[in-house]
């Protein structure tokens, strides 16, 4: 009986020294092409397509057919987060997004919308 609760207590914590190790890694997500620190819109979903826009402050403008958008942000309270201004359908709507990988969304899929401006900013 001592031998199977040698072996239990072992599992345990071998379990709890593979999350205690893993958990750090998590806080910082790397992305083959958003820098680190940028808010990034793509021409096709996930990511995927041109890079059409990787900005690491405040910008308005005007770039259609967007398919996809990630926010690369580092942690920074009052300007981590980024309100997006964008027309869908000739309607403008505004979203705040996540960094990543803070607790909220952070990466969006969209169907040809045209950004507008991007503003950083605090918590959403």
């Amino acid at each position: 009986m001592r031998r199977r609760s040698l072996g239990i207590l072992a599992a345990a914590g071998a379990l709890a020294a593979s999350v205690g190790v893993s958990a750090p890694a998590s806080a910082d997500v790397s992305h083959p092409t958003c820098p680190r620190g940028a808010f990034c819109a793509y021409s096709s979903t996930f990511e995927g397509g041109r890079l059409l826009l990787a900005t690491q402050g405040n910008w308005s403008g005007s770039i259609a057919n967007v398919q996809s958008t990630f926010n690369n942000g580092y942690p920074d309270p009052g300007a981590d987060h980024v309100q997006l201004g964008y027309t869908a359908g000739g309607v403008s709507y505004s979203t705040c997004i996540h960094y990543a990988p803070g607790s909220g969304q952070y990466a969006h899929q969209w169907n040809n919308i045209t950004i507008k401006s991007v503003r950083w900013r605090g918590e959403c």
